[in-house]
């Protein structure tokens, strides 16, 4: 009944995510991007009650014994993910389990359990509209192998009577247990959150309730809290909002009459007038800028700068013999070496990017300043830090303190 109920729930899963990415994709670049995979790491509480029975004394018809009941197993989880569509992920797990022993009771000295299965992820962030929040549901098939009694009741060995009798039961076997196996499968349902940091790095927790296939055997809950990496997929960061706007010239034809005494001559002389003034090139320079990213902790370009940045050298190119600063700035994140080095090679890298575009380089020089005109402090949040992260183009007038300017410090 079990097997029928979760290839049921499989099979409603894998239809929903076929008619999921059957939708349009709104991403131009999507098409493109490679699957994601993800690779974890991190530690594994398993709620598996256990009672172990130390000493049992016998006297004027009392019972007294000594026991030991262990709730929680702790272990290491380690994780592989790959991914279907934005909706679905097929993922491997396993666990390994270690609890120490009381050596009166056994001769083993640690309780052990091994635990590996194949799951399949529903990611609920499409329908939240999130990219580094990701709730999701998940069923699995696993095989279990432990080392350990788990019954929950049975007869005590020294009891003379023959009559007396213990049971321990807790929340996931309120009825008792009376079978036990040292290897078997189980399915598995669970709730889960990944919370991403950035592109590759995230942190994962999972509750899983595990049921044994066969009945009579004993159920178990785990949790499961991970380190994460992850390869390909889509883009986490937002993508700048980019505006375009249309550059025209238009040409006046001034008509000069000229009469002479025997014929009527007609001149006609053009002039040239540009329709967008000087000012408002500056500022539409300075817009497009706004809007020039990289790679996270990288000078690296994206690919929607390089877009933006063509837009800026056509404009520079009418703007020949003007003398122009780029200059690189980070938030108060980090050393200040550090965010000198990163701005500074910021800086340049768009200096030499729009200089590859055919801009003259006497027109361009660039700098970096680190963390020195901050606005914010390195205590708020990065949504507002973010505004100190920029790349910023100035033209310069003075021509005595151009000269001055090294090409790139």
């Amino acid at each position: 009944m079990k097997i029928r109920f979760l290839l049921t729930v499989i099979a409603t899963f894998i239809l929903i995510s076929q008619l999921w990415a059957s939708e349009p994709v709104s991403d131009q670049n999507s098409a493109s991007t490679k699957k994601a995979w993800e690779f974890g790491l991190g530690g594994t509480l398993v709620n598996w009650s256990r009672v172990s029975f130390i000493g049992l004394q016998q006297s004027n018809q009392q019972i007294l014994y000594d026991l030991r009941v262990n709730h929680l197993m702790g272990g290491v989880n380690i994780y592989v993910a790959g991914e279907l569509n934005q909706s679905f992920y097929l993922y491997l797990h396993g666990n390994i389990g270690l609890d120490k022993n009381d050596e009166r009771v056994t001769d083993d000295r640690y309780s052990s359990l091994y635990l590996g299965g194949l799951g399949l992820q529903w990611r609920l962030n499409p329908l939240f509209k999130s990219e580094y929040v990701e709730p999701y549901l998940c069923v699995g098939l696993n095989l279990l192998h432990k080392n350990f009694r788990s019954v929950t009741s049975g007869i005590f060995k020294n009891d003379t009577t023959g009559q007396s009798t213990w049971e321990a039961l807790d929340i996931w076997n309120r009825n008792g247990t009376v079978r036990d196996k040292n290897t078997f499968g189980t399915l598995s349902i669970g709730i889960g959150m990944n919370a991403w940091l950035n592109n590759h790095w995230g942190v994962g927790l999972q509750g899983d309730y595990m049921m044994p296939i066969e009945k009579g055997l004993p159920r178990f809950a785990q949790f499961t809290l991970r380190m994460m990496y992850r390869i390909g997929g889509k883009d986490k960061l937002p993508k700048p909002i980019v505006k375009y706007e249309t550059i025209e010239k238009i040409v006046e034809v001034e008509k000069i009459v000229e009469v002479p005494l025997e014929t009527e001559k007609i001149v006609e002389k053009p002039i040239e007038v540009e329709k967008i003034v000087e000012k408002e090139r500056l500022a539409y320079i300075y817009d497009m800028f706004d809007n020039i990213n990289f790679e996270f902790d990288k000078y690296t370009l994206t690919a929607e700068s390089e877009i933006i940045l063509d837009r800026i050298a056509e404009i520079l190119k009418h703007m020949e013999g003007q003398h122009f600063l780029i200059t690189g700035h980070t938030d108060a994140r980090g050393s200040e070496a550090y965010n000198r080095t990163l701005s500074s090679n910021r800086a340049k890298v768009v200096m030499e990017a729009l200089e590859k575009r055919g801009i003259p380089v006497n027109m361009l020089k660039s700098r970096g300043v680190g963390k020195s005109s901050v606005a914010m402090s390195a205590s708020e949040p990065d949504v507002v830090r973010k505004g100190d992260r920029k790349v910023t183009i100035e033209r310069i007038l003075n021509i005595e303190y151009w000269n001055k300017l090294p090409k790139m410090n």
